[in-house]
């Protein structure tokens, strides 16, 4: 306690008002000393007066670019200051002229500049014109080859600062990767500051920076944005920070092509919340249809909409014969349009043809492209035929979702994510760069996300935005008084048995169906799915004979000249062949997790820190986990997503062994 005093002292000696103090207290000593050497000569006198008259004017040449009661302010206190030092040199200090003259001069002199300080901190934005701001964001960028371009604009919780970038010295992205400490200058979050660099001149860029985060409190759904209106028209999923409404849409439009979507997000960051008031207003429009897959939650998910999907399925088996039943929807959506005259579907297709535009929604989609679901055509032919396609899931890395698909969603809807790497994995690098952090987020901010999609304007990319706050009544309520848009017969008979015999539910009764077989639960026993996968396989497999020999009833082929009634010829020689290995099954998923589960407690045992897929080599049939490399990888990310056995790193493919036994106790 006792060296407090001497740290309070010292705190308040460096503070930048008692600067213009010290100044005058140190003409004391200075002028002292100059008496003292110099006090009678007169070559010193001099001297003195040459120096003093040559910083005078220094200090008028160096403020050039400032304001001019500033340069006037700082010439004029050097002039002075300088005056004093020569007449006391001659005098002396102690002179009672000259004592009077530093007391009541240095004072006037150090108050002014004091005075100067607070004005400059405490003006009136709305009276000067955001100097105060200025001074602040100049200091902020604290970068000499960035300068203000121009005058800030200054708006209501938000600051649009033009910048000029030194040529061939800085970009914007340089730029973007100071937010941080431009945020700590500031005194506000790194996700309220972004740079937008201009797409015309690469030495331009515009800071934005709202400090105060108008999303705290979620928006109630207003209700539909075009009840009866065309899916052409915008959906609205929820509002900007700055209270704009974000928009998105599904088909082709002037200057846009229709496109897929991306929904990344963390448990709890409100991704399937979100995106449910997407779906409900694609729900309310008249030409639209969707078509819904959830392996996973199901019911949580679907509930609401069950009445008003035209094909729904919550197991994985049914998925994926939704799945594969749109490769034959695509191709004859396509040729029913190429044959009327359109490229792309149009609203005039469905007023024409009876064709609704066609939105599949997948969530949980890892847990398809884990077990090898193929969905790559699917995303690459779907939406010339009218299809765009949802995929949801959690983490959008190369383990959880194939490259080829991840380059066909040309949206994202990113909510909060785990880390910066699947940041960096769910959007692309400039929005990244310009300051979209959904990281920061993670699950403690449900229903904020970055909207990146053709039609939405690019500045708005690193724009935070929150989701309506939409409830099960709500929706149910928006979508009973609209009609059910039925679906086109090209559509449906294209989509085979399958689509025909799907389990159906309206309002009244929870499960109903013309085909009672086919009526599934949602929760599927292993033997239940293997037979499904067989029996899809098998019709995979026809299909593709059909396409290859074709099918003629009225072409029986060639017949050999045979007689069929003819004796089989007496075996001559019997050969005998060695025996084959007995073949070695693949582990189940079960008991690949179960030992991958052990080789986990044994890597806490030697106490290892870190690990990936490469430690629980080899792979394949008759090895310890007696799975690929791809299933191991694609487990160890699930343990990740649920952080109890791991936890991700900023290093892809490298997790953090966890200790869930110690945390219990």
């Amino acid at each position: 306690m006792a060296d407090s005093p001497k740290a309070d002292l010292w705190k308040a000696i460096k503070h930048p008002r008692m600067r213009p103090w010290l100044t005058v207290a140190a003409e004391v000593p200075a002028t002292f000393a100059a008496h003292h050497y110099w006090g009678d000569s007169v070559p010193a006198a001099i001297g003195l007066t040459v120096a003093a008259g040559v910083l005078t004017a220094a200090t008028w040449w160096a403020g050039e670019g400032t304001r001019p009661g500033r340069r006037i302010h700082a010439t004029l206190s050097t002039g002075l200051g300088t005056s004093y030092l020569v007449v006391g040199t001659v005098t002396g200090p102690f002179d009672p002229a000259m004592a009077s003259t530093l007391v009541i001069g240095g004072a006037v002199a150090a108050g002014s500049w004091n005075i100067r300080q607070a004005l400059r901190v405490n003006v009136d934005p709305q009276k000067a014109g955001g100097n105060a701001e200025t001074g602040v964001l100049v200091k902020a960028i604290g970068d000499a080859k960035v300068a203000l371009r121009g005058k800030p604009k200054i708006e209501p919780n938000k600051v649009t600062a033009p910048l000029q970038l030194a040529a061939g010295q800085v970009t914007s992205d340089d730029l973007g990767n100071r937010i941080k400490h431009i945020a700590g200058e500031l005194g506000v979050s790194p996700t309220s500051i972004r740079v937008i660099p201009d797409p015309d001149d690469a030495a331009r860029a515009t800071l934005v920076v709202v400090p105060k985060d108008e999303l705290k409190q979620p928006t109630p759904w207003p209700g539909p944005s075009s009840p009866g209106g065309s899916i052409t028209e915008p959906v609205i999923p929820g509002i900007y920070e700055d209270g704009e409404e974000a928009t998105l849409w599904f088909p082709a439009g002037p200057g846009r092509n229709a496109t897929h979507f991306l929904t990344a997000g963390m448990n709890g960051s409100g991704k399937s919340a979100g995106q449910s008031v997407a779906i409900t207003e694609a729900l309310t429009r008249r030409d639209a249809i969707v078509w819904a897959v959830d392996p996973s939650k199901g019911m949580q998910t679907f509930a609401p909409f069950l009445p008003h999907l035209d094909w729904v399925e919550m197991t994985e088996a049914g998925g994926n014969e939704m799945i594969d039943a749109l490769s034959q929807v695509i191709t004859a959506r396509a040729n029913h349009l190429g044959q009327h005259g359109y490229k792309n579907w149009t609203p005039d297709a469905f007023d024409q043809l009876g064709m609704p535009y066609l939105i599949v929604w997948i969530e949980e989609a890892a847990k398809f492209f884990r077990n090898g679901t193929e969905m790559e055509g699917l995303v690459m032919e779907a939406r010339s035929a009218g299809i765009s396609v949802i995929i949801s899931l959690q983490r959008p890395s190369a383990t959880s979702m194939p490259t080829d698909v991840r380059e066909q969603l040309g949206g994202v809807l990113c909510f909060g994510v785990k880390g910066s790497t699947t940041a960096d994995m769910a959007l692309p690098d400039d929005v990244r760069d310009a300051g979209a952090r959904p990281e920061a987020w993670e699950n403690r901010k449900p229903g904020y996300a970055y909207l990146v999609a053709p039609g939405v304007d690019e500045d708005r990319y690193a724009t935070p935005l929150r989701t309506y706050l939409i409830d099960d009544d709500q929706i149910t309520g928006a979508l009973a008084i609209l009609p059910r848009t039925p679906i086109d017969p090209v559509t449906a008979a294209a989509a085979g048995d399958a689509y025909a015999n799907r389990t159906r539910y309206d309002t009244d009764t929870a499960l109903t169906s013309s085909d009672t077989d086919r009526q599934e639960p949602v929760l599927m026993t292993k033997d239940d799915n293997e037979q499904a996968e067989k029996a899809l396989l098998e019709k995979q497999v026809d299909r593709e004979i059909d396409a290859m020999v074709g099918d003629d009833p009225d072409d029986d082929g060639y017949v050999p000249d045979i007689d069929a009634d003819q004796e089989i010829a007496p075996v001559g020689e019997v050969w005998s062949f060695g025996q084959a290995q007995a073949p070695i099954e693949e582990k189940t998923a079960e008991a690949g997790m179960d030992a991958l589960m052990v080789m986990l407690d044994e890597f806490r045992a030697e106490e290892k820190e870190f690990i990936g897929p490469k430690d629980f080599g080899p792979f394949g049939k008759g090895q310890r986990i007696g799975r690929s490399r791809a299933w191991v990888s694609g487990a160890l990310g699930d343990l990740s997503d649920a952080g109890i056995h791991l936890s991700e790193t900023e290093q892809p493919g490298v997790y953090r062994l966890l200790y869930p036994e110690m945390a219990d106790v």
